[in-house]
């Protein structure tokens, strides 16, 4: 028996989340076993998923296992598989690894991108990977107000509480390794090119080398808002949660200093908005043998 493990980017707007669901298959999972059980048709597949997204949310780098008796080469499952898949799902590598790798349990961490259109006016070809918020923000307060996740926390003001972490008598105890912020500028000839951007600054506060497309000012009032955040993991709804709260501190609605009360209060009510799906994305998984990018 050979293990196949896949990476895999996929557009979440027409699918129920990840995971498959008793009513059909319009799920990634659904839709992933189906293209395996075409590919291989004296099997049955049984796929492992190391994030199970929720409905709308996107994947760049999202990863799978399954187990099979074929003897395709490994490299070959990417072609294979992409023929019986729609085309807003893709194989983008396929690997084979040992029969004990398990791509929940083996250690990694997880690097996750909210985005945010800042535009007054919606632009039309964001529509589908990030949240129209056209209040002007204050990128620096929300920094600090991230600086306060960093580290080791109970995070459960920032959960759904109908997680099945806590169905299942878990906790929600997780470590958040980084959050960046980083403005994006419109290009030249944009739908409204009229954002002023900010350098990207980490969760400390401090200012760092921008990335291509980042621009200089600590308040946005148009364009594009990236918050990215790595941790070795997150619960139901977390980063949207901390995403619709930092958005609050952007307005003024709440001080950055406000942060480390809601995390004692450990009550999902003293907490921001959840942020809409379609604004997240998963980004990457890296796990414990791979070398960690900048994020």
């Amino acid at each position: 028996m050979r293990r196949i493990k896949l990476t895999i980017a996929y557009d979440g707007t027409n699918y129920h989340g990840w995971q498959k669901q008793t009513e059909g298959d319009d799920t990634i999972e659904g839709k992933l076993e189906a293209a395996i059980r075409s590919l291989l048709p004296n099997e049955i597949p049984e796929l492992i998923g190391a994030s199970r997204t929720d409905a709308g949310v996107h994947a760049r780098g999202n990863v799978a296992v399954f187990d099979t008796l074929s003897t395709i080469p490994a490299p070959n499952f990417t072609p294979a598989l992409n023929r019986y898949l729609p085309e807003d799902i893709r194989i983008i590598a396929s690997e084979e690894v040992p029969e004990a790798f398990h791509p929940r349990f083996q250690p990694h961490t997880k690097i996750y991108e909210y985005r945010i259109d800042n535009n007054r006016v919606p632009d039309p070809l964001k529509r589908l990977y990030c949240y129209n918020f056209s209040f002007p923000l204050d990128l620096y307060a929300m920094q600090r107000a991230a600086g306060y996740l960093i580290g080791v926390h109970d995070f459960r003001s920032f959960v759904n509480p109908d997680s099945q972490v806590f169905q299942r008598g878990g906790d929600a105890v997780r470590e958040i390794y980084n959050i960046d912020i980083c403005c994006i500028s419109p290009e030249e000839g944009a739908f409204e090119p009229n954002a002023s951007a900010g350098q990207m600054v980490n969760a400390a506060g401090d200012r760092q080398k921008p990335d291509a497309g980042c621009a200089t000012s600590p308040e946005l009032s148009g364009g594009e808002l990236r918050i990215r955040i790595s941790g070795n993991g997150f619960l139901y709804h977390m980063i949207r949660i901390i995403a619709g709260t930092l958005l609050e501190v952007g307005t003024g609605k709440r001080k950055p200093e406000d942060i480390p009360d809601i995390l004692s209060q450990r009550d999902r009510r003293t907490a921001g908005r959840t942020a809409p799906a379609k604004g997240l994305t998963l980004v990457k998984l890296v796990y414990q043998d791979t070398p960690l990018p900048h994020v």
